[in-house]
């Protein structure tokens, strides 16, 4: 399994170079990538916003980490999940987990190097699996009322 994944990141390598985040980052990002986007356009958005918070010093809070964590889904989730010491809990802590919370595939491993320059700092997918991005954290509670109720 580890050589597959070897050979077929390989392709990629140069890029990941050219990126200038390390191949362990960039695939924990994949990782994340993989379980909190269904599509392309979706993983490189969603990049963009978690390279930036990363940037910026904000914690990811990725609800994906929680199957990893608790096996809860997003769905399942109460505050004090969200609060439980555990280092792949990006609510209370900053950067990104010591590790990958799932193998990713390629088209992660892509969209991880190709993050997609937008003006948002959130986002969520709602029960059919829209995505719905916002600006600022009140857009983002704006969003929750509107679309998790």
């Amino acid at each position: 399994m580890k050589e597959n994944f070897i050979e077929k990141i390989s392709t990629t390598a140069p890029a990941i170079k050219d990126f200038g985040e390390s191949v362990h980052d960039v695939v924990v990002m994949a990782s994340l990538l993989e379980k909190e986007a269904r599509t392309m356009e979706t993983r490189e958005v969603i990049a963009g916003i978690l390279w930036k918070r990363l940037k910026d010093g904000m914690p990811l809070q990725v609800d994906a980490v929680f199957p990893y964590i608790n096996g809860k889904n997003t769905f399942q989730l109460s505050l004090e999940d969200l609060q439980v010491d555990h280092p792949y809990n990006t609510y209370t802590r900053k950067g990104l987990p010591p590790g990958p919370i799932a193998n990713p595939g390629l088209d992660a491993i892509i969209a991880a190097i190709n993050p997609e320059d937008t003006p948002y700092y959130f986002y969520l997918s709602d029960k059919e699996g829209m995505m719905h991005y916002a600006r600022t954290f009140d857009g983002h509670l704006a969003n929750k009322a509107r679309y998790l109720r």
